[in-house]
């Protein structure tokens, strides 16, 4: 499952660069600009970054199921049949036959904590990863491309900011088109942007401490 996820987003990371790639080079000609190659390729990777993130967070949550002849069989008006759901008690199997519904939780903590108490047998090792470890690292990117790409983002309340803008947007938009909106989320989310500055900082540091870094990541400090 894990496999899955990250596969579908690598794979929009790619066309994203496909598309993105002619169109920066040819405004780049248009504006004769002299062009930083380093700042280029931070950028793109941000931008394919994005993309891919984007992807697998906002859409809207179209249920995909394999029939008996193999075929993609897609359920986009109700959820039927037995299914785990998040309540105030933590997770617990209903019937469900019934129109998406928009989901939240505003409690923090309380999702994190449910998937943490959750029976092995109703919540798999996979389920447990994605949500938990995986709304951590899929972040992660975010937190080292965004100032190597952007020379003023660099103080860790600007990327701490950006970071919070997006996710809070991420979780909007996903209230509105039929996904989980949830403040445990942004706190596993925001954690990951962090940790990916912090191992940035770490990481320049490091080198550093052997010779100067050459480009747009010597502002940070």
């Amino acid at each position: 499952m894990i496999q899955s996820y990250f596969g579908s987003m690598l794979f929009t990371c790619v066309a994203v660069l496909v598309l993105y790639l002619p169109l920066r080079l040819a405004f780049l000609r248009l504006r004769r600009a002299k062009i930083d190659w380093a700042h280029e390729l931070w950028l793109a990777l941000l931008v394919c970054y994005l993309g891919g993130l984007l992807s697998q967070t906002v859409l809207p949550e179209l249920l995909f199921s394999r029939g008996g002849d193999g075929s993609l069989a897609l359920n986009v008006l109700f959820y039927s049949g037995n299914q785990l759901v998040l309540s105030k008690h933590g997770f617990e199997w209903v019937y469900a036959a019934q129109p998406l519904m928009r989901r939240w939780n505003l409690v923090p903590f309380h999702t994190i904590v449910s998937y943490l108490k959750a029976d092995g047998y109703a919540v798999s090792v996979s389920v447990r990863a994605i949500n938990l470890l995986g709304n951590v690292l899929v972040l992660v990117p975010f937190g080292v491309l965004l100032p190597l790409a952007f020379p003023k983002m660099q103080k860790w309340s600007r990327v701490f900011l950006c970071g919070s803008a997006l996710i809070l947007l991420i979780e909007v938009t996903q209230f509105f088109v039929g996904r989980a909106a949830d403040i445990d989320d942004y706190i596993l989310n925001i954690l990951g942007v962090m940790l990916g500055y912090a191992l940035l900082r770490l990481c320049l540091y490091g080198v550093r401490s052997v010779r100067p870094v050459p480009n747009a990541a010597d502002g940070l400090s």
